[in-house]
Order: C-alpha cells, then structure tokens, then sequence
C-alpha cells in the first residue's frame, strides 16, 4: 500500500556522527620532552664548561706556584754567590795584609779587625737570605762555613798582637795556625758541601742560574802552605822579610830529654816506658835574634817538628814535641835530632845529634 512504503522510506532517523576527538598535533605532543632534553643539554655543557674553567684555573695557579718557586731558587742562589764572592774578596785582602812587609805591626792588626768586621757582616747577610725549602741544606753549610770564617778572624785579631810582641809567643802563634785550619775547613764545607747541594737543587727544579764563585779564603794556590807552622812564624815574625845582616848567626843543639830523662849521644839511655815527650833545648850562638828556628826529631820512623818562635842572642829556648806513638818496652829506638841552620850560619855541625834509646825494661 502506498502509505506503507512511504512510513518504510521514512524509517527511524539516522542518528548523528560522534565527533572525533581533535588529535593533538605531533609537535605539541613532543614539546615538554624536547624541553627537558634541551634543559639536561644546557646544564651538562654549563658543567663541561665549569670543569674546563676550573681545570685551567688550576694549571695557570699551579704555572705561577712554579713560576715563583723558580724565581725564589734563582734569587737566592743570586744572593748567595754574591756573599761568597765578597768573602773571597775579604779572604784575599787578609792574605795580602799578612803578607805585605811595609805593614807595621799595628797597620796589620786593624787590617785584620777590619777584615773580621766585614766577615761578620757577611754571615749576617747570609743569614737573612730568603731561603726555599729546597736549599735548606745549603744553606746550612754555607752559613757555617761563613761562621768558620768570622771566629777564626775573631780568634787571629786577638793573637796577632800577641805573636808579633817579643815576649814569648809560642801561644799565640798556635792559636793563629789552628785557627788557619778553621779557615781552609770553612772553604771545604763550601766547595765540597754547599755547591753541589745547590747545584742539585737547581738541575731537579730545572731552574737556570749563574755558575757560583769559587769562594774561597784560603789562597788558591798552595792553601795548605799556610796550615805550615813555621810559614805562620815566618809570616808573623818577619822573618821572611829578614835581612841576612852582617853580625854572626848560628844556633847549637844543647840537650835532648825523653821524660825526665837525659840523653847521651856517647851511651845508650834506658827512659821511662810511659815516657810521652821529647824535649829540645837550643841556644842562640850569634849575635842576631832568631825567629822560627826549626827542630826536627825522629824516634824510630816517625817524624815531628816545632819551631821555636824566637830566640835572642845568648838565649836559650826549648821545643816540646810529643810522640805520637810510643815504642814497645824494652824496645832499642834510634832518636835524631836536627836543629835547621838558620840564614847567614856557617857552620851546622853542632846542630845534630844521633841518641839510642831503650824504652822500660821490657
């Protein structure tokens, strides 16, 4: 029927499309991600960037830590070699002073005090140095042996007035020749200990500085000569610069002990075992006074010597040598006694004598 088809067609109403959900664009969805790596991004480089920073703050401190150590080695072996320069200087001043001939007595002595003065000031200027850890050690033997020097100057100024005098001067003169010793150790501790300890230190900081002086006191030819006691008699006494005059000179052997003992060069002498010196007296035959007059014994095979500073003329004077070691008792020991000539002698034949000697019974 017409009307049934048309409520067909008319039907239920076709209901309405849900509308879809917009879908989120692709960007918006990854933005916070991308923002978070982006943030993990910038802070990684803001720390690479701090660690750089700081690594280099640290090799530029550590370059000017280094660069200053540097600058402290080389400034104070710069200080250093300048104090020694001037004690060598000091040292060559006071050889020539001891030496000079036209010095008179008290001349020589201010010298020397002058001398000592300036050595003082030395030991005071190397004490003062800024000195790197490194080079404490130097530095030690370097103070020490400017020490060394000034005492031993000290102890010279002292004596030299003294043993220049006429009054006996075996005393003083001993004290002059050790304190030699004092000055020639002192140029050992410098050469021997202090430069190369600083060398050392210099070659391991790889730090280039000036070759150091030599510093030395004592001459540098022959510096032994003056540890000779009879040059310091020579020097001291004048006799080195001594004219032969025309008056008449010479000097005899008058006795020999051992101990308490006399010895006869005619018969053999039988001395006590513990007997520890033997001693010499000489008389001065001439008419001129004699200085350093040289007495050589020798026991056995060993040998000594001493001078007698000085001996006037129709005097007698006695040296004391002690025996270093001392035969075995009952032992026959041959003992020679020789008294150098002195200048201008003529004849020397009463200047020696030859001993036997037994030691105790044995």
């Amino acid at each position: 029927m017409p009307f049934l088809d048309d409520e067909e067609e008319l039907g239920a109403p076709p209901q309405p499309e849900r509308p879809r959900r917009p879908e989120r664009p692709e960007r918006e969805i990854s933005t916070p991600r991308r923002r978070r790596q982006q943030f993990l991004l910038r802070r990684l480089i803001g720390v690479g960037i701090g660690i750089g920073f700081l690594i280099l703050l640290v090799v530029g401190f550590r370059g000017c830590l280094e660069a200053r150590s540097d600058r402290g080695l080389r400034s104070y072996s710069q200080s250093i070699s300048s104090v020694m320069q001037e004690s060598q200087v000091r040292g060559e001043e006071f050889f020539t002073a001891l030496q000079d001939d036209a010095l008179s007595d008290e001349e020589l002595e201010d010298r020397i005090s002058s001398i000592r003065s300036a050595s003082s000031g030395l030991l005071d200027r190397a004490d003062n140095i800024d000195t790197p850890d490194q080079m404490r050690e130097a530095q030690s033997a370097t103070t020490q042996s400017l020490r060394l020097r000034r005492d031993a100057l000290e102890q010279i100024t002292a004596s030299i007035g003294l043993a220049q005098g006429d009054a006996e001067t075996a005393p003083p003169l001993d004290v002059i020749t050790q304190q030699m010793g004092a000055l020639y150790a002192s140029d050992i501790l410098w050469s021997q200990l202090a430069v190369p300890e600083l060398e050392q230190v210099l070659a391991d900081d790889q730090v280039d500085a000036p070759e150091f002086p030599p510093g030395n006191f004592m001459p540098e030819n022959d510096p032994t000569r003056f540890l000779d006691e009879t040059e310091i008699v020579d020097l001291i006494t004048g006799l080195g610069s001594e004219e032969v005059t025309g008056g008449v000179r010479g000097v005899e052997l008058v006795q020999v002990n051992v101990g308490d003992t006399t010895l006869d060069p005619e018969t053999t002498t039988t001395v006590a075992d513990d007997a520890r010196e033997v001693r010499v007296q000489v008389l001065n035959g001439g008419e001129e006074t004699e200085r350093a007059v040289e007495v050589v014994v020798t026991v056995g095979d060993e040998e000594l010597t001493e001078p007698i500073p000085q001996i006037e003329p129709g005097s007698t004077e006695e040296a004391a040598l002690p025996l270093d070691t001392i035969p075995q008792p009952g032992t026959e020991v041959q003992i020679d006694v020789l008294i150098e000539p002195v200048p201008g002698e003529q004849a020397s034949d009463n200047n020696q004598a030859v001993y036997t000697v037994v030691f105790g019974t044995g």
